[in-house]
């Protein structure tokens, strides 16, 4: 419980918390929250932003460089909870509910419950408060709009400006539990200076043919394409990331935003060269991130690097896509396959499953899978990397099990004993070209992986793929190894590309 509110005068009872900015929540509710600097995402998009010369007060208050991603201004690290869920501030103290830096706190947090946002048309920039502070929700209305004029008269002087125009990543994006309570106009004003508004649409199902369309007529993503050329890869992702659309010089651009910022999922799809719309993106990923190094384009073909290089931009290899003939996984002849068409033959005999075609009514047998095979996942032991893979890939198959026929998704399921123990989706990337996106077998059955892939496969042939391609291994080990057991025919180059800093 927190204290409850008294209904007074900010100017005369709030708590000065540096360069005249009042605090009008009493530190006494402040100890007793339990919201503030915990978040449920290490990754949570609602961790403070440091500037630069906030970043380095930090370090002398006590805080590791290591914390910050870059020392130019970046969003802190966050750390595990050491007696609960979740993840913390590295700045809070857990056992005492209080900041080691509290003298140094970044204006992100200064300005806590009031919070800093674009308006949801990303029109204006306004000043709200947050719902989820508790002692918020029961403050008088007077107090909550004298301290909001109060702290707006603050931001908009030519000292926060200055620092705002710098750091625009301290305006956060749009939230429907901030209650918005003033516009900021010479905030806003000032962020827009010199720019060219982009009308960014949300990315939607009804969106599939207009991102095939531009794909289609795309030549770096025909012969043999990234898994990333396709609608589904990117929208089972949306609950990690939101996605948007704009058309920058004839080109599709499709932006991501990240808790960290925007940058651009896919190199501009279009006819015709890619160098002024490339150029545009990079302009709009400034504007909306700062200087901040998530600026950048992902999923980059070979095709694309050498001109890209001589443009003068920074283009740096990712994990590269698996591909492998398909006609290869269908027979798993010779010794190379021993090990793969030994455990096919095993579960078969064994077992005696058969791949089903899946239907949208096996979707919910299918989660409770999911879960019995990340939980067989996670007893292999603790790899954190893993875990938040995992924890992010939930959404996704829910998502393609959901919505497999508006994604242009094919599935399967095995079942054993009346139950499914494995299933799968995947979609064709070409007419040559099948890509696996999810795969999901129980682990205590020896083989069902192997046979579920096997014969998906083989469906994918019957149907003209010559090639399969199963994605990347995400840095993981353990998938490299899996992926590898079937003897890729090429690993297809993926790169990322950045503006230069030299």
């Amino acid at each position: 419980m927190t204290s409850p509110p008294v209904p007074v005068s900010p100017a005369s009872s709030a708590r000065p918390v540096g360069q005249s900015l009042l605090q009008i929540v009493p530190s006494t509710a402040c100890v007793q929250c339990d919201v503030c600097c915990r978040f449920p995402e290490r990754d949570s998009f609602l961790r403070p932003f440091f500037t630069g010369e906030e970043i380095q007060k930090a370090v002398r208050a006590g805080l590791a460089p290591g914390l910050f991603p870059t020392s130019e201004g970046a969003q802190i690290d966050l750390v595990p909870n050491p007696v609960g869920e979740g993840y913390l501030c590295p700045a809070f103290d857990p056992a005492t509910s209080h900041c080691r830096i509290y003298d140094a706190r970044p204006l992100d947090c200064r300005l806590y419950p009031f919070a800093l946002m674009w308006d949801a048309e990303r029109a204006h920039v306004v000043l709200g408060w947050d719902t989820k502070c508790p002692y918020m929700r029961e403050a008088p209305p007077s107090l909550v709009d004298e301290a909001a004029g109060a702290v707006a008269q603050w931001i908009e002087q030519d000292e926060r400006l200055a620092t705002l125009a710098r750091y625009p990543r301290l305006i956060g994006r749009f939230q429907d539990d901030v209650i918005p309570l003033r516009t900021l106009a010479r905030v806003t004003e000032r962020l827009q200076q010199g720019r060219r508004p982009l009308r960014r649409q949300a990315l939607t199902v009804q969106d599939r043919g207009r991102l095939e369309a531009a794909l289609a007529v795309n030549p770096a993503f025909q012969e043999t394409p990234l898994a990333a050329a396709s609608f589904a890869y990117h929208y089972l992702w949306r609950h990690r990331l939101t996605y948007t659309w704009a058309e920058l010089e004839g080109h599709l651009c499709l932006f991501a935003e990240s808790p960290d910022g925007i940058f651009l999922a896919l190199p501009p799809l279009g006819e015709g060269p890619i160098e002024k719309p490339v150029t545009e993106a990079f302009r709009v990923m400034r504007e909306c991130n700062g200087d901040s190094a998530v600026s950048r384009i992902d999923n980059v073909p070979e095709a694309y690097r050498p001109g890209l290089r001589a443009l003068g931009y920074e283009v740096v290899e990712k994990e590269p896509d698996y591909l492998y003939a398909a006609a290869d996984l269908v027979d798993l002849s010779g010794e190379a396959y021993r090990s793969p068409r030994a455990a096919c033959n095993r579960f078969m005999r064994e077992q005696g499953g058969v791949l089903e075609q899946y239907d949208p009514r096996d979707r919910t047998a299918c989660l409770s899978l999911f879960q019995e095979w990340r939980e067989q996942k996670q007893r292999m032991g603790p790899d954190a990397w893993a875990d938040a893979l995992l924890d992010d890939a939930a959404g996704a198959h829910e998502t393609a099990l959901s919505l497999p026929a508006e994604l242009g998704l094919s599935g399967a399921v095995v079942r054993v004993g009346g139950r499914i123990r494995a299933y799968t989706l995947g979609l064709s990337l070409n007419h040559t070209v099948f890509c696996v996106l999810l795969e999901v077998a129980d682990r205590d059955i020896v083989g069902a992986g192997a046979f579920v892939f096997r014969e998906f496969c083989r469906q994918a042939l019957a149907k003209g793929a010559r090639w399969i391609n199963t994605m990347d291994d995400s840095g993981l080990p353990g998938l490299a190894k899996a992926k590898h057991w079937y003897h890729p025919a090429r690993l297809l180059p993926n790169y990322v590309v950045t503006e230069s800093r030299r």
